[in-house]
């Protein structure tokens, strides 16, 4: 997905916006520990994914979310829909005349290391970060290649799940060929 992105997208073209004025970064500082006990609808993100459910939801809006910090640093998520998030994580929203999923694929492989600071627990800050020239066309261009893109990804995890199946039955099939 990198190499088609990276050769049928970006090939050739010139980074000609910052990050920061495409989307907009927003923090939280909710907990894990706020959302034990508690059953709901809305998903609460962590660093791990989804954490809790809770009848209670602080974003209404679709979302990237991006740690900031912790071992995963840098990795990013797309998210739909009404969520929370504790503070572990950011969440970009897009700004008018850009697409959401477009940023998100170019955050996919996007190379956060430059920007890690700290040597116990590495963070990383969207004022540094946010100021990363980037490649956005016009908004109709930008939605054809994340509709591409989207597509390409969908095709990878129905290969993977495939992939999956093949393998146990291949388990299943050496396991009592062997009894």
């Amino acid at each position: 997905m990198k190499g088609f992105l990276t050769h049928f997208v970006l090939n050739g073209k010139r980074a000609n916006i910052r990050l920061k004025d495409c989307v907009a970064c927003n923090s939280s500082t909710l907990t894990e520990s706020e959302f034990e006990g508690i059953n709901g609808l809305h998903p609460v993100y962590g660093a791990t994914g989804i954490i809790a459910y809770s009848s209670q939801y602080a974003v209404d809006e679709n979302s990237i979310l991006i740690i900031k910090d912790g071992a995963s640093v840098g990795r990013v998520q797309y998210v739909t829909g009404k969520y929370s998030a504790i503070g572990t994580l950011n969440y970009l929203t897009t700004k008018s005349g850009f697409s959401l999923k477009y940023i998100y694929y170019l955050l996919s492989y996007f190379n956060f290391d430059k920007y890690k600071v700290g040597s116990g627990i590495p963070h990383i800050y969207f004022k540094d970060y946010g100021n990363e020239l980037i490649y956005c066309p016009s908004i109709k261009e930008q939605n054809k290649i994340a509709r591409i893109l989207w597509q390409v990804e969908k095709k990878i995890d129905l290969e993977q799940i495939l992939l999956d199946a093949y393998s146990l039955q291949k388990q299943y099939l050496l396991k009592n060929m062997l009894i």
